[in-house]
């Protein structure tokens, strides 16, 4: 068991792998940018999102990977934002209109602001969806958005309401011995941004990096 183990972690056969998975992503995406759920399948914004976070995690995390394919998407995610800001009747652009997708959307875009600014045809849309982070992101509820928006927040410079709210979830933990900080509103869920160790690890992200 212990030599199984080993395998999974040699160098030689992660970096084969990581070119391998690369190369199935690469020839996945479409001429958009966008990415399938299936090779072959339509467009899907979520998962084009979902991968293009990835891409932001793993290299904020020290990982040495080529991230164009990620910047090739960012034109058709921030247009999916700014289709979404337009369906809103003007007169209802007052209301909430944030969810947990929006949220993510903050999030993995902080990620490239460097590599690609937000173009001026998608500005006006994007503002909008950073003014509703700071004004609802308490009622969004859920804790895993919540940090989305923290630390979208504080890359996108505002660190005052980054901090916010984290200040606001670090007052709705609960400490103890031995199971250190923790949360009573963790439940079991099959939607993505209730996964409980996916929130946890969102915690610790978004503390380490607002506070």
């Amino acid at each position: 068991a212990r030599r199984n183990v080993g395998i999974l972690f040699d160098q030689n056969r992660l970096d084969s792998e990581t070119v391998s998975v690369l190369r199935k992503l690469t020839q996945m995406q479409l001429p958009d940018g966008a990415w399938p759920w299936f090779p072959g399948g339509r467009a899907n914004d979520y998962i084009t999102l979902y991968i293009t976070t990835g891409f932001g995690r793993l290299r904020h995390l020290g990982v040495d990977i080529e991230v164009s394919s990620a910047l090739k998407s960012l034109s058709r995610l921030d247009g999916w934002m700014t289709e979404n800001y337009r369906r809103i009747d003007t007169a209802d652009r007052e209301k909430n209109h944030l969810s947990s997708t929006i949220a993510f959307y903050l999030y993995g875009r902080s990620f490239f602001l460097e590599d690609q600014p937000v173009a001026d045809e998608y500005r006006e849309a994007v503002n909008y969806w950073l003014a509703q982070a700071k004004t609802y992101w308490l009622d969004l509820g859920i804790r895993q958005s919540q940090a989305h928006l923290a630390i979208a927040l504080k890359r996108f410079g505002d660190v005052k309401a980054a901090r916010g709210i984290m200040r606001s979830i670090k007052e709705r933990s609960v400490s103890d011995e031995e199971m250190g900080m923790y949360w009573r509103d963790t439940e079991l869920s099959w939607w993505w941004y209730r996964a409980p160790i996916e929130t946890q690890a969102m915690m610790i992200e978004a503390f380490d990096e607002v506070m």
